[in-house]
């Protein structure tokens, strides 16, 4: 993906970069507010330049209250919680910045794809190492993935620690979603993930337990002793839009077709025939779908129905309007398609 260079990519990264930044680096940390403050002063002359102070407050509120739409590309939370940087300053590091981590991730996955395509049953093991990416979004480290030596892939290029921000009482609360540890010291409790905040929503607690504000279930916490979690660029580039594509092969295969996940080693997501017709599809969970749509207009169509999540919906014209040459559907626009054509 080649980098946006824009005031919006500009003054999201510096202000991630700045939260990020060990609290202690007091002088580091305040130049980079100060380039905050200027990029948003000069993208609104007719307001006075937020002080430090202040931006250092606004740093815990919802971006959407204090930075214009043009300049948010879609991204959405709050930068810091609790003192401690969210994920949404991952995902505006791994979105803008394929170093950071999207390029790391797939050189991972590819690997093992590669492998996989010279190895007899490639394909069933290619099909398990990513359903374990998917249903292992943390392991305890008597757990054995024999498979993956196999495979050549370590345990630390997967895993990493649990920070101890998400630890209470020696246990950790995974996200009833998509299983991560959730953010925990926040009256709102979540991974951080916006597809589990916009489909299953928050948990808050009460009398010292924790439940789903959707369900009113109560959500146990783990022991975090010996434990790690899938680490953050895996999360977001592999197990989220995981939870996506699961969800697509489950609803075609209620339609009475058979759907087949990461079909020939990964040539798409979701392979499914239909009348006759082979539909490959690509699942995108993006937090910006600004970005998204750069990066898909920066790549080769390949004829793949790109599938994005319903709470997105309001964004799909404007990504056609990006990648004219991509078809581009919400998870129900493209069931509704598939049925459709399983009419005729």
């Amino acid at each position: 993906m080649v980098p946006m260079e824009s005031d919006a990519q500009r003054l999201l990264s510096v202000l991630a970069a700045a939260t990020k930044l060990d609290p202690t680096l007091t002088c580091e940390r305040t130049a980079l507010l100060r380039q905050g403050s200027a990029i948003l002063w000069w993208a609104n002359p007719g307001q006075p330049a937020l002080s430090i102070p202040t931006l250092n407050r606004y740093l815990s509120l919802p971006i959407e209250k204090w930075i214009a739409a043009s300049l948010r590309q879609g991204f959405e939370g709050c930068l810091q919680v609790d003192n401690e940087p969210s994920v949404l300053c991952d995902d505006i590091a791994l979105e803008y910045d394929p170093n950071e981590g999207l390029e790391r991730v797939q050189q991972i996955v590819k690997d093992v794809r590669d492998r996989c395509r010279h190895r007899p049953r490639g394909d069933v093991e290619y099909r398990a190492f990513r359903l374990t990416l998917c249903e292992q979004p943390h392991i305890h480290t008597a757990q054995t993935l024999d498979f993956l030596i196999e495979l050549g892939v370590q345990f630390k290029a997967l895993f990493e620690d649990i920070p101890a921000h998400l630890i209470r009482g020696g246990k950790f609360y995974p996200c009833p979603c998509c299983g991560w540890p959730m953010q925990i010291h926040r009256a709102e409790v979540c991974c951080g993930a916006q597809w589990c905040e916009k489909t299953v929503g928050a948990c808050l607690w009460t009398n010292g337990e924790l439940f789903s504000v959707q369900t009113g279930r109560p959500i146990s916490g783990q022991s975090a002793e010996n434990r790690y979690r899938l680490n953050t660029a895996l999360w977001k580039f592999t197990l989220i839009p995981g939870v996506l594509e699961r969800r697509l092969r489950d609803r075609l295969a209620k339609l009475g077709l058979k759907p087949t996940l990461w079909p020939d080693v990964d040539r798409g997501d979701v392979k499914v025939e239909v009348a006759d017709q082979e539909i490959w599809l690509d699942a995108k969970v993006w937090r910006s779908p600004a970005l998204l749509g750069h990066q898909l207009a920066s790549s080769e169509s390949n004829g793949t129905w790109i599938v994005i999540p319903d709470y997105q919906k309001d964004y799909v014209s404007s990504l056609r309007e990006q990648c004219e040459s991509r078809i581009i559907l919400t998870e129900s626009q493209c069931i509704s398609r598939i049925t459709r054509l399983c009419r005729r």
